[in-house]
């Protein structure tokens, strides 16, 4: 075998393995809870969710308070169903801000995006708490 031929070959296997661990990393992990607790949900990506109300037989709309995203993987949450800009209802729990001392989102505070490997243990602290109706995940190179 030739020098070229192997190196096409190592060329071919590792762009081979790069989109498998890209494949098998792209994921989020949602929970109804702050500090990744209470009821866990795997979202395979690339995905485009344009409502949460059924994610794999469940209805996680208003429902996720903290995440991970895989090391594949990039997401965007929207307050309102297919991935649409504007409010149709209050986008706070007031009694919440209260404790919290905190005024409610801007109304074109609409979406949020997360990186690879990025981790939200609550996300209260960027008022989306229990506030996604639809989301987004693409694929790319692991970080």
């Amino acid at each position: 075998m030739t020098k070229s031929a192997i190196l096409s070959v190592l060329a071919g296997c590792v762009g081979l393995a790069s989109q498998a661990f890209a494949a098998g990393d792209c994921w989020v992990d949602v929970y109804d809870k702050t500090d990744y607790q209470g009821q866990k949900q795997r979202i395979l990506g690339p995905a485009k969710l344009p409502s949460l109300k059924v994610v794999n037989g469940e209805d996680w709309s208003n429902r996720i308070d903290s995440l991970i995203v895989g090391p594949g993987a990039e997401l965007w949450l929207y307050r309102a169903e297919s991935f649409k800009e504007g409010l149709r209802y209050p986008p706070n729990h007031p009694d919440a801000l209260k404790i919290w001392k905190e005024s409610g989102a801007h109304p074109d505070d609409q979406e949020i995006s997360f990186g690879p490997g990025q981790k939200e243990h609550h996300l209260g602290e960027m008022n989306f708490h229990h506030n996604t109706n639809s989301l987004r995940i693409e694929c790319g190179k692991p970080r």
